[in-house]
């Protein structure tokens, strides 16, 4: 009997798999041409375009890898993980890139991997290799690998703005730029290779040769139009949400990188030598496509979206808005600020009407909760306006609250790339007077390096003379990072006057720029305005490259005592005559005796 049931229940298991199977071929069966579509899954599939024709190109090696795993793709991934950070721990590079291919056979559509191994390849392994020529050769590699991945996910933004982000920043900012950019003019092989997926012959510099940051662009701006294609491809909004194809990444920033492409161009090739009406035509593309920025429209983490150039027209809407709730609520705001002032206790009054300078730890907070307690808003005044008045007050209220919050929002999300700044700087950098004063520096410099200081102390003198004009239009530009390099060429100019007994005087048309840089504390003293005691000068390196970056020695206190065989300091600095002239060396009796 038992057997009898035994033998039953694996019929009636058999029948039932054998029933399951043709809901199932249903359900799975793939697409062909001859048919409508396959079944649900292949229509799910091609409707949210996740089928790998979709995703990208068709790796047969990939999908034979994943059917041979049977399931367990996931513990053979994770297996080739540990063996390629193994790999990568013993330097055997072969081995590592082997590995890491495998894994993408495996993850073809893993984007992670793509960026992260070719992050490893670009920036973890070239430094391992002590030729830059070796160097250059992984960061290619790494890049090559970015390209791979994306044909394996095609125009995925995320991949399209790392290779635009290696292209620029790897070979742009490391610190054998120099060769690097050199060797990428020069590599015929490479652009053939780029060639296939962005035009480079459209990112040529000034020497009629691809240039790496003009490339980066190219990369950028296809990730761009991925992002906006893809948008309007699926029908969607351009607010994040769930289906947000950047996973992650800041559309601020990811929009941000293709103009400062172009600025990073034109602010390179003025260090590489590049003066005059080329660079000016740079900072002008510049200008154009930050122009351009400013217009594009910007998903917000708030759920809207906002253009970073419609600050000023916000703020003119707000000011017309409030001129006319003004006049439609003469006198309100005053009527009830006094109402809630006369609620407040007289500790709360006290500290509203101190001084912002006198007050202390116990009169700060009572202050914010006056400030809090008496400040008025639009609602309140739209609420007590005149009865004819009263709705139009009231949706006029609303509306400047809107306006408000969205210029608060544009001034946050400029204030994060320094908008304001390189909108400034792009004006300011196509300015014949700026063009003309980065020239002179150049070329004092290059008499410097010639030995010929009286030459280098005329152009020294007359770049000067050309930066105070620029920053007097510009002043912001004072205080910003490029003004390092200024810094360091009077710092430079200062140590050519020193080796002729000279120094600058205290009138120096920059001085405002120097007070509390290292190497001019001696003469301009501090941020605080405290000057040093007469006799204490301040150390200053040699070599051209110091600076807030680079440690100078710390001054010395002021009871330190001299070393012993210090000759004196000078009683004052001398007066910058009409020319250089070599000072003698002291006969060897004039040196005083310890």
């Amino acid at each position: 009997m038992s057997q009898s049931i035994s033998f039953w229940r694996k019929i009636i298991y058999v029948a039932a798999i054998a029933l399951l199977l043709f809901p199932l071929y249903f359900i799975g069966r793939p697409a062909s041409r001859r048919d409508s579509g396959g079944g649900k899954l292949a229509q799910l599939r091609q409707e949210y375009g996740l089928a790998q024709a979709n995703l990208g190109e068709i790796d047969p090696a990939s999908e034979s890898m994943k059917l041979a795993t049977l399931g367990m793709r996931g513990v053979a991934a994770n297996l080739l993980w540990q063996k390629a950070f193994e790999y990568k721990k013993k330097e055997e590079w072969d081995n590592f890139t082997a590995t890491t291919r495998q894994i993408t056979k495996l993850q073809p559509n893993y984007i992670m991997v793509w960026e992260f191994q070719a992050h490893n390849l670009s920036y973890n392994v070239s430094v391992e290799f002590d030729d830059y020529r070796h160097r250059y050769h992984w960061v290619k590699k790494g890049l090559s690998f970015l390209i791979e991945g994306t044909h394996h996910n095609r125009d995925n933004p995320r991949l399209l703005h790392y290779t635009g982000w290696i292209t620029g920043q790897k070979i742009g900012r490391a610190d054998e730029h120099v060769q690097f950019r050199q060797m990428f003019r020069e590599d015929d092989d490479f652009h053939d290779e780029l060639n296939q997926e962005v035009f480079v012959d459209n990112a040529v510099g000034y020497d009629g040769r691809p240039d790496n940051w003009l490339v980066s662009r190219l990369w950028y701006k296809r990730a761009e139009r991925s992002v906006d294609e893809g948008a309007m491809w699926k029908g969607k909004s351009h607010l994040i949400g769930d289906d947000d194809p950047l996973r992650g990444k800041s559309p601020l920033i990811f929009h941000n990188d293709a103009p400062m492409s172009n600025i990073n161009y034109a602010s390179t090739i003025e260090t590489e030598g590049i003066l005059g009406e080329t660079a000016q035509r740079a900072w002008i593309v510049a200008d154009k496509g930050w122009m351009e920025f400013g217009k594009r429209l910007i998903p917000t983490t708030w759920g809207h979206v906002l253009r970073l150039g419609d600050l000023e027209s916000a703020k003119k809407d707000i000011a017309q808005m409030r001129e006319r709730f003004e006049e439609m609520t003469k006198g309100i705001r005053e009527q009830i600020k006094e109402e809630k002032t006369a609620a407040l206790t007289s500790e709360e009054r006290d500290a509203l009407n101190t001084p912002l300078d006198k007050m202390d730890e116990d009169t700060y907070p009572l202050y914010y909760d006056a400030m809090g307690k008496t400040s008025v808003s639009y609602a309140e005044i739209a609420e007590r306006a005149p009865a004819a008045e009263r709705d139009k007050a009231g949706r006029l209220a609303s509306r400047m609250v809107d306006q408000e919050t969205l210029a608060g929002r544009i001034v946050h999300y400029r204030s994060t790339i320094n908008y304001d700044y390189w909108e400034m700087r792009c004006k300011a950098e196509q300015e014949k007077i700026t063009v003309e004063a980065r020239e002179c520096i150049y070329k004092a410099e290059k008499e410097k390096e010639a030995a010929n200081p009286e030459k280098a102390r005329e152009l020294y003198e007359e770049a000067w003379k050309k930066w105070a004009e620029v920053f007097e239009k510009y002043p912001r530009l004072k205080d910003d990072v490029e003004s390092e390099d200024l810094v360091k060429s009077i710092r430079r100019y200062r140590r050519m006057l020193q080796a002729y007994d000279k120094d600058l005087p205290q009138d120096f048309i920059l001085r405002d720029m120097l007070i509390g840089e290292e190497g001019f504390k001696d003469l301009y003293g501090d941020a605080d305005g405290s000057v040093p005691e007469e006799g204490m000068k301040e150390t200053i390196e040699k070599g051209d490259d110091e600076g807030p970056a680079a440690k100078t020695p710390a001054e010395p206190t002021p009871d330190a005592e001299p070393e012993p065989d210090a000759e004196p300091e000078p009683d004052a600095a001398p007066v910058l005559d009409a020319t250089l002239k070599p000072v003698a060396a002291p006969e060897p009796d004039a040196s005083p005796s310890p």
